[in-house]
């Protein structure tokens, strides 16, 4: 199971570091809590994955960092809807993104979404959800599993 962890940690840091990569040369303000936040993510993903490099990882390895890391991802979402709907509306100086760099953004940020909320599943199958309720919030987990 670590392995499956391993994998989808690793295919949303590749698509971090691209959205990093992509939006360094925009200055808008909503860019820069969007980048801190990225930032974070890029951090605990790093962690996360070199734990699961380690072999037989057990919750308590993991729990803080994947807690950090889904908040940071919660921050990422909206940050990034405001600074679309910003340059949309009335741009901000000369640091206009294409609509097709955003689309491609947008693209990015609802795969790590579709990623961790297949982790959030796998966490909650493998650890139990009377353990991961603590660290795992609730927009990421199966809708029958929160009701």
């Amino acid at each position: 199971m670590s392995y499956q962890f391993e994998e989808l940690f690793t295919d949303i840091q590749k698509d971090n570091r691209i959205v990093l990569d992509e939006i360094e040369p925009f200055e808008h303000p909503l860019v820069v809590l969007l980048r801190s936040c990225l930032e974070e993510q890029e951090y605990m993903l790093e962690r996360l994955i070199e734990e699961f490099e380690e072999g037989e990882t057990e919750l308590k390895d993991i729990k803080t960092n994947c807690s950090a890391l889904f908040h940071a991802n919660q921050k990422v979402n909206p940050y990034f809807a405001e600074w679309r709907r910003a340059t949309g509306w009335i741009g901000y100086k000369d640091d206009n993104p294409s609509k097709e760099l955003m689309a491609s953004l947008q693209k990015m940020l609802d795969d790590m979404q579709d990623d961790l909320i297949e982790i959030a599943s796998k966490l909650d199958e493998e650890y139990g959800e009377s353990t991961t309720k603590y660290f795992i919030p609730t927009f990421y987990l199966p809708e029958e599993r929160v009701n």
